[in-house]
């Protein structure tokens, strides 16, 4: 019997270890969610911006103003930044940078994309490079840092979300990436913005490797090249870690109908990301031991950079890049002929090191025209009850859209008989409140109200529905039956209940008393009370049941209603 015991006990032992096993070689199994990684690379730290001098192989906003033919100052809307992780002296490093090279100061709005976000030394210094020189580059412009909770994939598309959906961003920028995937494109949807925003990505730094989402068909991929200041002007070629290719998810994107490759191809442009040629900035928040200024260099300071030049000119997307290619190089690119990045070789035309080529200038195609100035109208209810011979209020509030701020004219139209003010102007951003009057012969029924809002060749409108009803008030007995002996009395209570808000006086009477029978009620009641109506019966009233009938009628209005009560009269 022990043995048996034993036996037992082994096998369910191994098979607890055999569902063990199998569960962790499936846990094993699940796919993991891609994680980004940023894309900066840091040449040097402790560099005194002040101590450097002409020819100097790092860039300050002047220097590279002055490369790539961009205007000393400018910028509209906001470029968005994303980011992963917080970057706890990003502000104050900021306006230190643009007080160190002149700058005006920033408008900076950190967006936190959780309440709480840990901090991240290699991810802080990333956002210290895209912020500082996405100011550097569009100084007047606004950068909106948004702040991933960590740099999973689903929680920086949350930021991207975020950004895309706001209508004053022009531009988004993302400094990092993950290798292709299957079902990227999924994502897609992320990377539109039904605001016109252009959505840039760093090609990576991995010399001829394709990054996501770089490789999305609705990104702008930023790739790199060295750029290096010579007694005559900027000589640039190609980075050799400037990450690019065919991708092996996208398909091929329209725009690129032109290039010989079967599907998306990467870089679309490029911009100086060597380290040895890099940017300075100012990070205090520290990065492998070291605090203070920086050179960085990698495709991460070409995305925000190109975010920029968008915000300058509004004109960096990728229809008017490949619309105008080849014929815009000399006028809006240089084109990029020299050096190779992984087993790609820059040449003339595209070329998958450093795509169609860096920016002269931000003016790319023809610039979208200003967004037209417009107003919403809208009412707050849009559902009113009115009681025949009164009056209910709305409020409606004129809403500026792209800058309108012209006077709006209301005016209401209403059924026959009804009046409301008309008309009535209002400002952009400001509420009128509207009071309809409903006449006493009106109808009980459902009708509309069109409030007109209208202003130069802007016409909008909204309705809002009215519910008709009428005073109106009920009667009731209770107890509703009697039982009386001939020669008592019995009492019971008539109440007359308000409906709509009547607040009238009702005249009171009883009828259908048989011979012998009398009762005592008051003349009138008040809606919202009851008094108490008593019941004599004779010893004459002969034996039986009787139904009274208490009427109430108010003469003013026309309303009469009625209840009955029954009563027995035995001996």
């Amino acid at each position: 019997m022990i043995r048996l015991e034993i036996k037992v006990s082994t096998v369910i032992l191994l098979i607890c270890m055999i569902i063990a096993t199998s569960y962790s070689s499936i846990a094993l199994a699940q796919p993991q969610e891609p994680q980004a990684h940023t894309m900066h690379r840091i040449k040097v730290s402790g560099v005194d911006p002040q101590a450097l001098g002409p020819y100097s192989p790092y860039f300050s906003p002047a220097d590279i103003k002055m490369a790539y033919n961009l205007p000393s100052s400018g910028g509209s809307g906001t470029i968005a930044i994303i980011d992963a992780y917080d970057a706890p002296t990003v502000a104050a490093d900021l306006a230190t940078f643009s007080m160190t090279f002149g700058l005006p100061a920033p408008n900076l709005e950190v967006h936190k994309m959780s309440s709480y976000i840990p901090a991240n030394s290699g991810w802080a210094l990333e956002t210290s490079l895209d912020v500082q020189w996405a100011h550097a580059v569009a100084p007047d412009a606004k950068i909106l840092l948004v702040e991933a909770t960590s740099n999973s994939i689903s929680n920086l598309l949350s930021a991207v979300n975020y950004a895309r959906n706001r209508p004053d961003v022009v531009a988004i920028s993302m400094s990092w990436g993950a290798n292709e995937f299957s079902g990227q494109t999924t994502y897609d949807s992320y990377f539109t913005s039904t605001y016109g925003a252009s959505f840039f990505a760093s090609s990576g730094d991995v010399g001829g490797v394709v990054s996501w989402p770089s490789s999305s068909a609705k990104v702008i991929s930023v790739g790199g090249t060295t750029l290096t200041q010579t007694a005559t002007g900027y000589v640039e070629t190609a980075w050799s870690g400037s990450g690019g290719g065919v991708s092996t998810q996208t398909a091929k994107p329209s725009y690129q109908s032109a290039l010989p490759y079967s599907k998306r191809a990467t870089p679309d442009v490029a911009y100086n990301a060597d380290p040895a040629t890099g940017f300075l900035v100012l990070d205090t928040y520290g990065y492998g031991g070291s605090k203070g200024w920086f050179a960085v260099g990698g495709t991460s300071a070409g995305a925000p950079q190109w975010a920029a030049i968008q915000s300058l000119g509004l004109s960096a997307t990728n229809a008017n890049f490949y619309g105008g290619y080849p014929q815009s190089y000399g006028i809006d690119f240089t084109d990029i002929t020299v050096g190779s990045s992984g087993s790609y070789s820059a040449g003339p035309n595209y070329d998958l090191s450093t795509g169609i080529g860096s920016p002269i200038g931000v003016d790319f195609g023809v610039a979208p025209p200003p967004p037209t100035p417009d107003f919403s109208v809208s009412a707050s209810p849009t559902s009113l009850t009115i009681n025949a011979g009164s009056q209910g209020t709305t409020a409606i509030t004129v809403t500026s859209i792209n800058g309108f701020n012209s006077p709006v004219t209301l005016t209401t139209t209403v059924p026959s008989g009804w009046t409301a003010p008309n008309p009535v102007t209002v400002t952009p951003t400001a509420t009128a409140q509207l009071a309809i009057a409903v006449p006493s012969s009106a109808n009980v029924g459902t009708y509309t109200v069109t409030v007109t809002a209208s202003s130069g060749s802007i016409t909008k409108t909204v309705a809002v529905s009215v519910s008709v009803t009428k005073q109106d008030f009920s009667i009731s007995v209770n107890p509703s039956s009697l039982s009386i002996r001939q020669g008592s009395t019995g009492t019971t209570r008539v109440s007359v209940g308000s409906i709509n808000g009547y607040a009238g006086s009702p005249s009171v009477t009883v009828t259908g008393q048989p011979s012998g029978m009398t009762t005592s009620l008051a003349s009138t009641i008040k809606a919202g009370s009851s008094a108490t109506m008593t019941v004599m019966v004779a010893r004459s009233t002969v034996v039986g049941t009787y139904t009274l009938t208490v009427t109430g009628t108010d003469s003013a209005t026309g309303l009469t209603h009625s209840a009955t009560v029954r009563v027995t009269v035995r001996r």
